[in-house]
């Protein structure tokens, strides 16, 4: 889109929200041998009428105050557009084109700010096609329900508080060792202090590891995640840093080791490891925060859409009982405010933990294991009928085929 609107020359601007999303995305236009003027913080000299301009979110928002609206660029770019943060820009120039590009459109403002959501594909697809990894998943069957919810998500003092225990720490190492050994693994955990002791409790075990947070100065930074790409390391741990925009197809393992509600971020993490690489059929999940249950399979199909946002009925809160004075109280206390009974959480000790594989669940076995692109169309007509697919992943092998196999497919 980039290089087609140099060839009109649309007047553009390109925006980023991450330095590695900007470099990947500077890479790809030089690969066109399209020169962008760049701007960023240091950044002196801009020329308004440049047909191609690079940017960082942040940046741009602090420049447009200057400008007083003497840049206009015609066409408007966004890598990452489910972001807030590129939504002030969007207000800002209101006369642009907008193009926002996304996996994970999910914003309850997004449907104010685009006329049209355009998914032409999706995870199960790019898996089919090749252009991502399947996903073998496994979760620790845990309890989180002492975990607090504040707006929409895990508070993340009460989080902390649930994962910050030595037998988590020890948890974890131990299953990266039975499901993961060797392989080159992310981490993301609760906030900086876990994504250290993390680390920590790796290295103890005698496998080298690294975090990287927000307090991690840029080129300690970036020497880490050079060093990881190269396999100078197998174990990487972060909270919230790589979430997107972070680029190493030989991750092999995505250890999920906190409680999220947010599906975005939930694809996102488990991302960083779908990316093709020699040698690579499929790339391990191991769920410590009980994800699965609330936000399903990463490569399971979705069908996006630009709504607002539903609003939900509040139901009565989750109640228990108290086994020693038979008090009713809030599912999440963990002691009777009456008799001062303790309760005991089913998930906080790993030992007492199973860690079991996440599969789709699959009606019938004739089409267990086969790709879809594989099938007959009397096949696919049954698999439609028979099997948890929906139709309209089966529709778009059927069309990919030509009018021929519509025509039979009808």
């Amino acid at each position: 889109m980039i290089r087609a609107a140099y060839e009109k020359g649309t007047k553009t601007l390109v925006l980023t929200d991450r330095i590695e999303l900007f470099a990947q995305t500077m890479a790809a236009i030089a690969n066109h041998k399209i020169v962008p003027q760049i701007l960023q913080a240091n950044t002196k000299i801009f020329h308004p009428e440049a047909p191609i301009t690079m940017g960082m979110v942040e940046t741009i928002k602090r420049r447009m105050k200057k400008w007083n609206g003497e840049y206009k660029p015609e066409l408007l770019i966004l890598d990452e557009s489910h972001k807030g943060n590129f939504f002030p820009v969007i207000d800002a120039l209101p006369d642009s084109h907008v193009i926002g590009a996304t996996a994970t459109p999910i914003h309850k403002l997004l449907y104010k700010y685009y006329t049209n959501i355009v998914q032409n594909i999706d995870i199960p697809e790019l898996v089919e096609k090749g252009y991502l990894c399947r996903c073998r998943a496994f979760q620790m069957q845990a309890d989180v329900s002492d975990i607090k919810i504040s707006h929409g998500e895990f508070e993340e003092k009460s989080m902390f508080a649930h994962f910050n225990k030595k037998m988590l720490y020890v948890g974890v190492v131990d299953k990266y060792k039975e499901k993961l050994f060797g392989k080159k693994t992310l981490v993301f955990s609760v906030n900086i202090e876990h994504t250290y002791k993390m680390k920590d409790e790796f290295n103890r075990a005698g496998i080298q590891c690294e975090a990287v947070t927000s307090e991690t100065p840029p080129a300690d930074r970036k020497r880490i995640l050079s060093a990881f790409e190269a396999g100078a390391f197998p174990v990487l741990s972060n909270c919230g840093i790589l979430v997107n925009g972070f680029d190493c197809p030989s991750i092999e393992g995505i250890i999920i080791n906190r409680a999220t509600m947010s599906l975005a971020l939930w694809l996102q993490m488990q991302g960083r490891g779908s990316r093709p690489h020699p040698g690579k059929d499929y790339f391990t999940t191991l769920d410590f925060g009980s994800n699965h249950n609330r936000l399903g399979l990463w490569q399971e199909a979705r069908e996006w859409e630009l709504a607002p946002p539903k609003i939900k009925k509040k139901g009565p809160a989750p109640m228990k009982e108290c086994p020693s004075c038979g008090a009713m109280l809030h599912a999440r206390v963990m002691e009777c405010e009456f008799c001062g009974h303790e309760f005991k959480s089913k998930g906080v000790g790993l030992k007492d933990g199973v860690l079991v594989e996440i599969t789709g669940k699959v009606k019938n076995k004739e089409f267990k294991g086969r790709r879809l692109s594989s099938l007959s169309i009397p096949e696919l007509v049954r698999a439609g009928q028979n099997m948890e697919i929906k139709k309209r992943l089966i529709w778009r092998v059927v069309r990919s085929r030509g009018a021929a196999a519509v025509k039979d497919y009808g």
